[in-house]
């Protein structure tokens, strides 16, 4: 079946000792997602010829472009602090890049497009590393960054290490998501109204309507 897009990269924490996920986001549109699982690769040979093999998986890249470069991505999926304390004047969000800040475990989705369907990808178990800091200058014609992030991917004690379902709709795909990574109806909303509220913020307030003027009472001798 062809294969024919990927949309809605959702994250979550992942509790080992529960096997479930919680704090979940949602940051940013998607340009690519692609995941590289590692092989044993192990042969074995008898008889002066090859009479087993093992192409086991044991780990594993996943690898996320994200469209948008959001203070938020790093301090979450990196385990970077936010710099809240020492936000410098005029400074609305910012990171702390520290080498000695521990990326947590999370559990990765997605919802991919084929001819069967909406199929949703949910790696179990990844740990994302510092991605590389690629800038240009402006040019003639216009181009547009993207963000790539890294992870590694684990083979969790069950050995299954990633699910695949294929739902008839978006709206059901994306709920199962929501639902893997620990994303409710309110923060969901939340998340995505983020790229809107500034719009909405910039926009021109509309003046209220004047009020009209109350209408003279009548004197007693108008009433008869």
């Amino acid at each position: 079946m062809a294969k024919k897009g990927i949309e809605y990269v959702v994250f979550g924490k992942l509790d080992e000792k529960a096997g479930t996920y919680s704090e979940g986001k949602y940051f940013s549109e998607t340009a690519a997602f692609n995941g590289a699982p590692t092989k044993s690769s192990a042969k074995d040979y008898g008889d002066n010829r090859q009479t087993e093999v093992d192409n086991s998986v044991t780990g594993g890249t996943l690898t996320w472009e994200a469209n948008k470069d959001k203070d938020e991505m790093y301090n979450y999926l990196l385990g970077h602090v936010e710099a809240k304390e020492a936000m410098p004047e005029g400074a609305t969000s910012g990171v702390v890049h520290n080498s000695r800040s521990e990326a947590p475990f999370v559990g990765v989705g997605a919802v991919g497009l084929s001819d069967a369907g909406y199929k949703t990808k949910f790696y179990k178990k990844v740990q994302f590393s510092e991605p590389t800091d690629d800038n240009q200058t402006k040019q003639e014609n216009t181009n547009f960054g993207h963000v790539t992030l890294e992870g590694s991917i684990f083979i969790p004690e069950d050995g299954v290490w990633k699910e695949e379902y294929t739902f008839s709709t978006l709206e059901a795909a994306k709920k199962y998501l929501d639902g893997k990574v620990g994303i409710t109806p309110a923060s969901e909303a939340s998340v995505l109204s983020v790229d809107t509220d500034d719009a909405a913020a910039a926009a021109p307030k509309k003046s209220a309507a004047p009020k009209k003027a109350a209408a003279p009472k009548k004197t007693e001798g108008e009433k008869k």
